[in-house]
């Protein structure tokens, strides 16, 4: 005779397993409903910024800063022409706008307008290597004039020189 544990074991088992399969499937629809949730406030939140964009636009026409945020953000919600359309804009307000060129340059490529991205590209190179350029000049200029900058370099030469009659006697 079979003992009667033996019996209830095999279905307990079953059911033990069957459980935890539940449970996984559950955890896994649980998973998929907060991202699916997630995604939509994240695309509601885009909607909203793209909205205050659009005011801030309508308040200050002539504000780059806000057609580039809407620019970029239009691009990173997959609007690619209506993001060119916004940086342009933008690029038109403030031509020296590395933000605009390069968000420009990554719509541009994403609608297959490889020229025009390595265009733009290009540019922000230009712009980045001329602005830091321009800072390191002006910071060098800040140094030259002035009356007690000029005072100073003025004695450390005149030290420089006496230290080299030294260096030769």
């Amino acid at each position: 005779m079979k003992n009667p544990l033996h019996t209830l074991f095999i279905p307990v088992v079953a059911l033990m397993l069957t459980s935890l399969s539940a449970c996984d499937n559950a955890a896994e629809n649980s998973k998929n409903a907060l991202l699916t949730s997630g995604a939509k406030i994240g695309s509601g939140a885009m909607q909203g910024s793209l909205d205050e964009f659009s005011k801030a636009i309508k308040l200050d026409s002539k504000s780059a800063k806000a057609y580039a945020g809407r620019g970029a953000l239009k691009y990173a919600m997959g609007d690619s022409k209506g993001a060119i359309a916004d940086l342009s804009k933008a690029i038109e307000l403030d031509p020296k706008s590395v933000t605009a060129y390069s968000g420009r340059g990554s719509a541009k490529f994403a609608t297959g307008d490889v020229a025009g991205g390595t265009a733009d590209f290009i540019s922000v190179a230009r712009l980045a290597l001329f602005s830091s350029s321009d800072g390191e000049s002006g910071k060098e200029g800040g140094k030259d004039s002035g009356g007690d900058s000029g005072k100073e370099s003025g004695s450390d030469s005149g030290k420089d020189s006496g230290k080299e009659q030294e260096s030769g006697k």
